[in-house]
């Protein structure tokens, strides 16, 4: 039943990562919920076909896979601004795990800007 369903929804898997430069603790790395994911799609091609925008593409996939260990995100959109002020090192470190946990690769963004 609809219920059943709906009673299943599980928490995400994550991954802890420790990112030195940004203190002791790790923060999590989370697979997307399938909504996360289209707004991912909807970032790279702004809803054109054919267009891939990739304008600080990697802070912005961190504030939708990074969250505490409750599994609660940690970053607003408007956080993707200063997080692209990181060094390139700090965020691709988040980008390559939360790309693993998801299932993206550079022809995935190809392909969200042909879909």
């Amino acid at each position: 039943t609809r219920e059943q369903i709906k009673a299943r929804k599980s928490s995400l898997p994550r991954e802890p990562l420790h990112v030195p430069e940004l203190g002791d603790e790790p923060l999590y790395v989370s697979k997307m919920t399938s909504a996360s994911r289209d707004k991912f799609e909807a970032m790279v091609n702004q809803g054109v076909v054919g267009r891939v925008n990739l304008e600080n593409i990697r802070a912005r996939f961190c504030t939708l896979v990074c969250v505490n260990d409750k599994g609660e995100k940690l970053f607003t959109d408007e956080d993707s601004e200063w997080l692209g002020e990181f060094d390139t090192d700090v965020i691709q470190k988040i980008f390559d795990v939360g790309a693993r946990l998801n299932g993206i690769s550079a022809s995935a963004v190809e392909d969200a800007a042909k879909n």
